[in-house]
């Protein structure tokens, strides 16, 4: 639906109201377009400051977070309007052996006069709250008898149940992980599905070009495109893509069913569709949509300095529009990188844009051995490299920063020359990857890369500041980090290969 408003004014007039009821009802801590946010909230986010939540929320929340020593939430007082105070979590002695010590709170106050920012009790004052922060991190506050060491700042998170919110939806914060009684997917016979070429390789699967033939008519004319025209006894022939598990890997299969059944029960236009699992003897294959023109990172390397800056924004937005869309419904898709993006929709012609599909993850990440995690750098999260169970939201966060650069860099992946053991000392050492030489986009992806995963932005507004580029104002996106390395153009993966016919024996 659109409407159309006699004036900007009267645009960003409804904006605005929306924009509010918007942090009513959905998210605190969130503003729809940069022209109608309030500086309180703008300054409120940079630094990670709840609204005046009550104290019972609180420390709630510092107690369902990772209890370690020197957590903090800074909010902002329910009674000052120029306060602010900063709640200290830390653990107190062991009460018995074995017998974790209760956990103690300390709240400090932090009040605003005029251009500057002092913690009370102590004369010094800041010009920025940042600064003080800053300066704050590492240090030891005094209560009484009791010591509280600032460390790690909590900040607030979409969707998180406080007072702030005068309507929410309660569902579980945990994400969302499947187990056997959960599984729902539409089963699929082997004689309806018929296995073409091989297309390649994914982890742990192979992968075909193959037929769906689905019994009876649909009236429904908006699936004709899906179909093809032919019929034979009122039966329509769709075209698939069939991951097919390596019947080696038979004892992952509940999880290769798990990504199945993730994949439909979602439903979304920048996601890929997936039709069902057939069991057809020892093989389990996933029936997946087939998208027309492949992989993305495919027709970067053929376009190579011929796509332009507007398409590359356009596929990042649709790429993140089906993220958030996933993150909305607290769902981790676990491999986002542009192999698995896959083009329904070229759009490289005047006036024409891209359409992009996020394909399903394939095995489910927490099946991986640490080798097959450490060759994921940098697509996956430092903290999943460690341990499979951090695996969350914040996870596709950093994946999505990753994808971006390979966007930009037409599919040149950075770190692809080190060895598995550099790459891990890359992330120990906490390095940065290269950015383009564009600075709205280096921003937006250095916050997606965020060592942090609490301090990565929601794609929420990872899309709304896609959103506000203007294309047409930024510079090259390609140019790169001088360290980053010059990839040979001699040299080709099969599947970059383009294949011009069959030849006989």
């Amino acid at each position: 639906q659109e409407v159309l408003l006699p004036s900007p004014e009267s645009a960003l007039s409804l904006v605005s109201l929306v924009d509010g009821y918007f942090r009513l009802t959905a998210d605190s801590s969130h503003y729809l377009c940069h022209e109608v946010a309030p500086p309180r909230l703008v300054m409120s986010i940079l630094n990670g400051i709840h609204g005046p939540m009550q104290e019972e929320f609180v420390f709630a929340k510092l107690r369902r977070e990772e209890q370690e020593e020197g957590l903090y939430i800074i909010r902002w007082s329910v009674l000052d309007f120029n306060r602010m105070i900063l709640s200290v979590v830390k653990r107190g002695q062991q009460q018995a052996p074995g017998v974790q010590g209760p956990l103690k709170y300390r709240q400090f106050r932090i009040q605003k006069k005029g251009n500057s920012f002092v913690l009370e009790g102590w004369d010094r004052e800041f010009s920025t709250l940042r600064e003080l922060l800053d300066v704050l991190k590492g240090c030891t506050l005094k209560s009484g008898d009791e010591s509280f060491t600032v460390k790690r700042c909590c900040p607030p998170k979409p969707g998180e149940i406080s007072d702030l919110l005068i309507a929410r939806k309660v569902k579980d914060s945990a994400k969302q992980i499947l187990n056997l009684t959960q599984l729902s997917f539409h089963q699929i016979r082997k004689n309806e599905i018929t296995q073409r070429a091989h297309l390649g390789q994914g982890t742990r699967t192979n992968i075909y070009d193959g037929v769906l033939t689905v019994c009876g008519t649909s009236g429904a004319e908006d699936e004709a495109e899906y179909f093809s025209t032919e019929q034979n006894n009122n039966s329509r022939e769709m075209h698939v893509v069939l991951k097919v598990l390596d019947p080696s890997h038979r004892d992952i299969a509940l999880a290769f069913f798990e990504t199945a059944s993730l994949m439909s029960q979602v439903s979304h236009v920048h996601l890929a569709f997936v039709h069902g699992v057939c069991v057809r003897g020892s093989e389990n294959i996933m029936v997946e949509e087939f998208v027309e023109h492949g992989p993305l990172d495919v027709l970067l390397r053929k376009e190579k300095g011929r796509v332009t800056v507007g398409w590359k924004i356009t596929v990042a937005k649709q790429l993140a529009s089906a993220l958030s869309y996933l993150e909305d419904k607290n769902l981790v898709h676990g491999n986002v990188c542009a192999k698995n993006i896959l083009l329904a929709r070229k759009g490289l012609e005047d006036g024409a844009l891209p359409f992009v599909k996020l394909s399903d993850p394939g095995v489910s990440f927490t099946v991986l051995s640490r080798e097959e995690r450490v060759d994921r750098i940098p697509w996956i999260a430092p903290e999943c490299v460690r341990d499979v169970g951090n695996l969350s939201t914040a996870a596709d966060k950093w994946s999505f920063g990753t994808t971006l650069l390979e966007i930009c860099f037409d599919a040149d992946v950075p770190l692809k020359e080190r060895t598995p053991s550099e790459k891990e000392r890359f992330y120990e050492k906490r390095h940065r990857l290269p950015e383009p030489s564009c600075k709205e986009l280096g921003s937006l992806i250095c916050r997606c890369l965020n060592y942090t995963p609490g301090e990565r932005p929601s794609f929420r507004t990872i899309l709304r500041d896609l959103t506000q580029l203007q294309p047409h104002n930024l510079l090259d996106v390609t140019s790169v980090n001088p360290d980053f390395p010059v990839s040979d153009p001699t040299v080709f993966q099969k599947r970059y290969l383009k294949k011009i016919r069959e030849l006989g024996e």
